[in-house]
C-alpha cells in the first residue's frame, strides 16, 4: 500500500473511530461507565485516566468489544446506515475482520514502514504484516504489543490502541495469560483478554506511538 493511501485510510478510520464512539454513548451512556469499570477507569464518581493510553483503550473497547450489548458497537452503528465516505467504507470493511492478540516484533522495515508481527498466541506462530509510521520507527525487534489488527487492502493497521511491553516482559505476560486461562478452566474469550492486558500494561507495560 502506498503511504499516501495509507494516511487516507488511517485518518478516515480515526474520524470513523470518534463517530461510532459518539453513536454509542449517545444511545447508551451506562455503557460507557460499565465498559470504564471493567478497565478499571472509573472510581464510582469520574473516569480515572492516568495517560493517553487509557482512553484509547476505553474508546476501543467500547467500539470492537461488548462490554453491555451482545453486538460491538461498531456493527451497530454500521446498521444505523450512516452515509460514509469511500475511505471510510473501506476501513468499516476491514473493521469486520479486526483480530486481536498478543504479537512480538520479529522485523522491521523502517523505510517501507511495516513491520513482521509473529502472533505468540497461535500454536502456529503466524505472521502478519502490519503498516504503521510510529511504530516502525519506535519499537525495537523482539518488543511484544496486545494490539487489534484490522486487514485492509494488502496489510493490516492497528485499531490505535496498543499495549507495548519490553522484551524482558515477554514470559511474564504469557504466564499471566497462562494463569488466567487455568484459573477459567477455558479459553480467554476477547473481552477478558484485553482487560488482562490493559491492566498489565498499567502496572509494567509502556506507552507506544501509533500512527
Amino acid at each position: 500500500m502506498k503511504l499516501s493511501d495509507y494516511r487516507a485510510i488511517r485518518e478516515s478510520g480515526k474520524e470513523l473511530g470518534s463517530e461510532i464512539f459518539k453513536y454509542a454513548v449517545d444511545n447508551n451512556k451506562n455503557e460507557l461507565i460499565s465498559a470504564a469499570k471493567l478497565l478499571g477507569l472509573w472510581n464510582g464518581k469520574m473516569f480515572i485516566f492516568d495517560s493517553e493510553n487509557d482512553s484509547n483503550a476505553l474508546m476501543d473497547f467500547m467500539v470492537f468489544e461488548k462490554p453491555v450489548q451482545n453486538t460491538p458497537a461498531f456493527k451497530r452503528f454500521h446498521l444505523s446506515n450512516p452515509g460514509l465516505n469511500d475511505a471510510q467504507l473501506e476501513h468499516i470493511n476491514g473493521m469486520y475482520h479486526n483480530f486481536s492478540s498478543l504479537f512480538e516484533v520479529k522485523s522491521i522495515d523502517r523505510i517501507g514502514n511495516t513491520l513482521i508481527l509473529t502472533d505468540l498466541l497461535d500454536n502456529d506462530r503466524k505472521e502478519y504484516l502490519l503498516m504503521d509510521i510510529g511504530l516502525s520507527k519506535t519499537a525495537p525487534v523482539g518488543f511484544v504489543l496486545f494490539t487489534r489488527l484490522i486487514p485492509i487492502r494488502d496489510i493490516n493497521m492497528t485499531s490505535g490502541s496498543t499495549f507495548g511491553f519490553k522484551s524482558m516482559y515477554k514470559d511474564k505476560v504469557l504466564s499471566a495469560i497462562s494463569l488466567a486461562t487455568f484459573q477459567k478452566r477455558r479459553k480467554l474469550n476477547s473481552n477478558e483478554i484485553y482487560i488482562l492486558m490493559h491492566n498489565k500494561n498499567r502496572q509494567f507495560g509502556m506507552e507506544t506511538r501509533t500512527e
